[in-house]
């Protein structure tokens, strides 16, 4: 990654991502990176010369590598990505390639294969490839557990990055939503559906976020979690401070991009999923959560962009249960740090980010350093002397610096 970005997965539609007001929405609302999905060759160029004109950038899902994929023609990949870049050689705004979306391990060396093809005609550009969150079954993964998909996917396919989706707020309870599990044909689906039968629970959601930093860390490999947004299947509809809580823990875990599931309203599967309330309709009508994305974007861009120049050194728990939460007793300058329930983050470039674990209520926090603490507020770094008291909004955070 050469920025932070703040990106989505599933965005308008053929007809409407052409449309200069669509993009235009797009922009205002924070995204910098767009995602151009299974569209065709021109309708990509033209969304690649409109989206130039609002400084977006993009990766593209190509409809013939996904092709490749799913029916596995291995002697294809070579030429057909060759032929992909050349296409589209005329455009600097596109920062990669995405690949394919949660594949298993058996996958994993036709990956390769792409992820090499494109280093050779590509080599300034990325490839993306989405992993299975770890509530994913032994059966999904085709491995034995979470950790080792996560190691055989850094050894066989040596990626650009480390992507997955989790999406850990649930409740939701409708009628027919997810359908009849046992009918389904599809395995991959059907195995998807039984994921989402699930309810709440911390503890998977910060041992993803956990088990994806280190072995990034652990093989210099950078991070990206795509969020919880849309309401679909047995995932319910957010508030403000969900959505706000799960960017925030991501940066408090060093994750260098972050993503949202998803931008416009998907109609596919809608009498099994039961789409609603993403940002935007099928029809370019904004929705609440347009507006509650934004407001976050414009909250955390800037810290992100900051937090980007340092990497994740350590990451603590104040007062809350998980298990892969490590309990915080002192790191650094900050000696101690009082208050109910919270993450805390240090990066080696000095900064420091404290986050409300409360998606529920403001909390307050009082931090002793043994130096003087730097806090950001309104566009600038003012002091805050070497003991300071800080009031969170409902899983909001704040940026520190030594």
């Amino acid at each position: 990654m050469k920025q932070f970005d703040i990106t989505y997965f599933y965005g308008p539609s053929s007809e409407y991502i052409v449309k200069e007001e669509v993009v235009a929405d797009m922009a205002a609302s924070g995204i910098t990176l767009c995602q151009l999905l299974w569209y065709d060759v021109e309708t990509n160029k033209q969304a690649l010369k409109l989206l130039k004109k609002y400084g977006l950038r993009a990766t593209v899902f190509e409809k013939r590598i996904t092709e490749i994929a799913k029916n596995g023609h291995m002697d294809a990949i070579d030429e057909v990505v060759k032929a992909i870049v050349d296409d589209y050689k005329e455009f600097d705004n596109i920062v990669g390639w995405d690949i394919w979306d949660e594949p298993n391990t058996e996958d994993f060396p036709m990956l390769a294969k792409m992820v090499e093809a494109f280093r050779r005609y590509a080599p300034a550009q990325e490839t993306v490839i989405n992993l299975f969150p770890n509530y994913a079954s032994a059966e999904a993964l085709k491995d034995t557990d979470y950790e080792s998909h996560l190691r055989h996917f850094v050894e066989t396919v040596h990626p650009d990055f480390i992507s997955y989706d989790h999406y850990p707020f649930l409740g939701r309870n409708l009628p027919g939503a997810l359908g009849e599990i046992a009918e389904i044909e599809d395995e991959k689906e059907r195995l998807i559906r039984i994921a989402a039968k699930r309810e709440f629970n911390g503890g998977e959601f910060f041992s993803n976020l956990k088990s994806v930093r280190q072995i990034g860390l652990k093989n210099r490999i950078e991070q990206m979690m795509i969020a919880q947004l849309t309401e679909h299947g047995c995932n319910r509809n957010l508030t403000l401070p969900e959505i706000r809580w799960q960017i925030n823990m991501c940066l408090a875990y060093g994750f260098h991009r972050v993503s949202y599931f998803t931008y416009w309203l998907p109609e596919a599967d809608m009498d099994v999923w039961m789409w609603d309330n993403a940002m935007v309709s099928p029809t370019g009508e904004k929705y609440q959560h347009y507006y509650d994305v934004q407001t976050v974007n414009r909250e955390i861009y800037d810290i992100g962009k900051m937090l980007f120049t340092g990497k994740s050194e350590a990451v603590f728990h104040i007062g809350t249960k998980e298990a892969a939460g490590e309990p915080f007793t002192g790191y650094g300058p900050i000696k101690e740090v009082e208050g109910a329930q919270a993450v805390i983050g240090f990066f080696d470039n000095g900064y420091v980010y404290l986050v409300n674990y409360n998606f529920l209520e403001e909390r307050t926090f009082t931090l002793a350093s043994g130096k003087e603490l730097l806090g950001y507020e309104d566009g600038k770094f003012v002091s805050l002397g070497s003991s300071c008291t800080v009031t969170l909004p409902a899983g909001g955070a704040k940026l520190l610096k030594v």
